[in-house]
């Protein structure tokens, strides 16, 4: 009996009723319950007045039933629109609940070759009873899914759903699941997602369902996780079995390759460029691995050709004796000029996926040098050895170390090419430094223009600047230039340097900055510094900026609040440019022990940071850049030009002229060319503009320049394939580990049925309340149509009409 009342309001595994209420709901009968009262009256009066008055029946008990019957249905009707409602106070043992997760992202829509057992029992598993055996060939993963759905649906899925409640929910979006329903499930799985973000699909299912009614998650996916999150760490938080089933081979025949090179070389001078191999089913094979380069745009009005790639280095053989591994090409550039290197190996016959076999890098070749513009007061250790390390430093050298030192005498200045004569050179020379490095100045030296030049060459042409505090001047002198406002401290300015013994610190934060890991090994220690020794004084200041990262500090001596250490090394980002302070010009202890080794390493790594965040000297004023390197067909480009004149004013043009070249590898013509325009868009500098591209391939923008007439150019690949497809093999690592951290299973694709019998059993009771309306039930219906036949019944028996 009270299984059938739990049936009859669709409450399943009712085991106990405790208690039960009838209520109206309409607002009408709750504010006049009397108004109800006299309503149910009239129906009474009205049912026994027409039998007795107006209808002639015989026999007294005739007369009593149809009464009965009319005055029954009159009142049900007419409760019907009081809305009557009953209040459940019961037990139940509810179903547990079974999320099933589909992978919705472009790799489902890749065929893999399968054969031998695997093809064997999955034809089997996709074979509906009496149905002929799919083509495995010419299925994709998302339709094996779909056709392992359309054969379990009258078995396995329907001994699932006798067991527990299936939630169903796609994952083909980057940042959340979408749930389907109804019976035809498969029809409801798209496979359109851009990237496989499984780590927020599970996140986002365990906000919506975490609690112990969870039976389990079953996710079907080839768990080639490339966005998102970490799925270890959503699974083991929605606190259920996680049961996978795996698609796509666990080995495939793949090859992909990744290249490694500086952003800056010297020309004529040999660097190395590395290449790394990664394979799958290739082991014991050979593969050439050949390096080609192609000169881009550059402001040479001669260099119109831009013409196709030529081979940078001989080619070598490899053999792919492991899964994963390194080999190092020469190059030797002997041109200048921005270059795009390219390392490519030849597909093999059985490859799945051909798109990875190259991988291309854009790097810049100079004939000049990276130019360091130190100034200094009066010499220092710091100064000369600084000047030495670069003075032997092949991107540096002889001809990119300059300084103004106003101590050297004049004539020195004038005739020595290592001195600059003023402090201001014409604009032309300032900007095209690639780093500044002022230290221990006094304030008289830092006249307006260079002030008004130094942050313009921080803040509008990304440049960078290194501050080292001195013991003559300090920040002090600087307090009311506005080159304090860039500084990655608050300076103090009362005060001098202060006198104090101690090793420098380092923080947590400098495990993120190269200079700052004097030992070269992947994680940085305290250690190699430790060879600078102790040091006896420091720059103190007010406190860090809020916008700064400090690297280093004094152990014990704190900044004005109490609280916070003082800073001895700390950056800061300062609009396009970085700003660097130093609170001592002691670093060139570091050679102490060991020489140049950490003092180099120190000085090398922070002045190529700052010279190779951006755009190298004179190439400062004309930057062209897209807004991501790879694009799919369809999308939109846009495209950003910062423009100045040969004297780093504004470029009087309302807008650049441009040629996009488009180099489609399907395509029988020749590469097609298409002039574009890009305008003015914000302030005097920035130019931009969007246009979208459709054709697969290498494209290649040409932005002239109206100073020079030569063309600066950048490039941008249109893929036909997503990321998706980068890789074909499926993440068994992943997939167990999933199963393995939760409790759960890892299953094959035709393996899936045995999840009926994994499933843990979950019995928990619970006293709930509920809530249902009784006017539009099954048990009113009945009742309506039983008392109107009856009543038919009744008259026709009595020879009524």
């Amino acid at each position: 009996m009270t299984q059938w009342v739990g049936q009859l309001f669709g409450i399943e595994n009712v085991s106990e009723i405790h208690s039960w209420k009838i209520s109206f709901t309409a607002p009408w009968a709750q504010q006049y319950p009397v108004l109800l009262l006299f309503a149910v009256l009239g129906v009474l009066f009205l049912s026994i007045a027409y039998y007795v008055r107006f209808q002639h029946v015989d026999r007294r008990l005739g007369r009593v039933l149809m009464t009965a019957f009319r005055s029954s249905l009159l009142l049900i009707l007419l409760l019907i629109f009081a809305e009557p409602a009953i209040k459940l106070s019961l037990t139940e043992q509810p179903k547990p609940l079974l999320l099933t997760l589909f992978d919705g992202s472009d790799s489902m829509n890749i065929v893999d070759r399968i054969s031998g057992d695997s093809a064997t029992k999955i034809k089997e598993a996709l074979t509906p009873e009496g149905g002929a055996a799919p083509e495995l060939d010419e299925l994709s993963r998302g339709e094996l899914v779909k056709g392992a759905l359309a054969a379990s649906a009258g078995t396995t899925l329907d001994k699932l759903s006798e067991r527990v409640r299936i939630r169903s929910y796609v994952m083909d979006r980057p940042d959340r699941v979408r749930e389907i329903h109804g019976e035809d499930l498969a029809e409801q799985i798209s496979t359109d997602g851009t990237v496989s973000a499984l780590g927020n699909a599970i996140r986002d299912l365990g906000n919506r369902h975490k609690g112990p009614l969870l039976a389990g998650l079953a996710v079907f996916s080839d768990f080639d996780k490339n966005a998102g999150g970490d799925p270890l760490a959503a699974a083991r938080n929605l606190e259920a079995p996680i049961f996978t089933v795996g698609l796509a081979p666990t080995e495939v025949t793949d090859l992909s390759i990744e290249l490694t090179a500086p952003p800056v070389l010297k020309k004529d001078v040999e660097a190395t460029v590395d290449v790394l191999i990664r394979q799958t089913g290739l082991t014991g094979q050979a593969a050439r691995v050949m390096l080609y380069a192609r000169r881009l745009g550059t402001q040479d009005s001669t260099d119109r050709a831009l013409n196709s790639s030529i081979e940078a280095s001989p080619s070598q053989v490899v053999q792919l004796s492991k899964q994963q591994l390194s080999i190092s090409m020469p190059f030797r550039p002997n041109t200048s000029g921005r270059y795009q290197l390219e390392a490519r190996i030849e597909p093999f016959p059985d490859e799945v996926l051909t798109d990875n076999n190259s991988a291309d890098r854009e790097l810049t070749v100079r004939d000049d040098s990276l130019r360091l513009f130190f100034i200094e007061d009066e010499p220092s250790w710091e100064w000369r050895f600084v000047k030495e390390v670069f003075h032997r430093d092949e991107m540096i050298g002889r001809e990119g170390f300059r300084t103004f030192l106003r101590a050297a005498d004049f004539n020195v200045r004038r005739s020595n090419d290592l001195f600059e004569e003023n402090l201001v050179p014409p604009r032309s020379e300032f900007f095209a430094n690639d780093v500044v490095l002022l230290s221990d100045v006094p304030a008289d030296m830092l006249t307006d223009r260079f002030q008004d030049m130094l942050e313009e060459y921080v803040k509008v042409f990304g440049g960078g600047l290194v501050v080292i505090a001195g013991p003559r001047n300090g920040l002090a002198e600087l307090q009311k230039t506005r080159i304090a406002d860039m500084l990655p401290v608050v300076p103090d300015p009362n005060a001098t340097a202060k006198s104090s013994t101690f090793r420098m610190q380092l923080t947590s934060s400098a495990n993120d900055y190269a200079f700052m890991n004097l030992s070269g090994e992947q994680r940085i220690t305290q250690t190699p510094w430790n060879n600078l020794g102790k040091l006896y004084w420091y720059q103190p200041v007010l406190r860090p900026h809020p916008l700064a990262t400090v690297l280093a500090t004094h152990p014990s001596d704190r900044c004005v609040d109490n609280s916070t250490l003082q800073p001895i090394i700390a950056t800061r980002r300062c609009e396009k440019g970085e700003v660097i302070y130093i609170g001592m010009n002691e670093m060139w202890r570091l050679r102490r022990l060991h020489g140049e080794e950490y003092y180099k390493r120190f000085w090398g790594q922070l002045i190529y940071r700052l010279g190779l965040s951006r755009a190298l000297g004179s190439h400062k004023r004309f930057v062209v850049e897209t807004e991501r390197p790879i694009y799919q067909a369809g999308d939109q480009v846009r495209v950003t030009a910062e423009a100045f004149s040969l004297s780093f004013d504004t470029l009087n043009t309302p807008h650049l002229e441009a040629r996009l070249i488009t180099n489609d590898p399907d395509a029988i013509n020749a590469p097609q060319e298409t002039q574009i325009k890009i305008p003015k868009a914000r302030g005097d500098t920035i130019f931009e503009a969007t246009f979208p591209v459709y054709s697969p391939g290498t494209h290649r923008l040409l932005v002239r320049d109206p100073e020079t007439s030569g063309e600066f150019e950048t490039t941008f690949k249109v893929a036909p394939l997503s990321i998706e497809r980068r890789s074909a093999a499926r993440n068994v690592r992943l997939q167990q580990a999933l199963a393995d951290e939760t409790g759960g299973r890892r299953y094959e694709l035709h393996e899936f049925t045995s999840l009926i019998d994994d499933l843990p059993s979950i019995e928990i009771n619970e006293i709930t309340e509920h809530r249902k309306p009784l006017w539009n039930s099954w048990l009113v219906l009945g009742l309506v149509l039983f008392l109107m036949f009856a009543e038919w019944t009744t008259r026709k028996l009595m020879n009524l009409r």
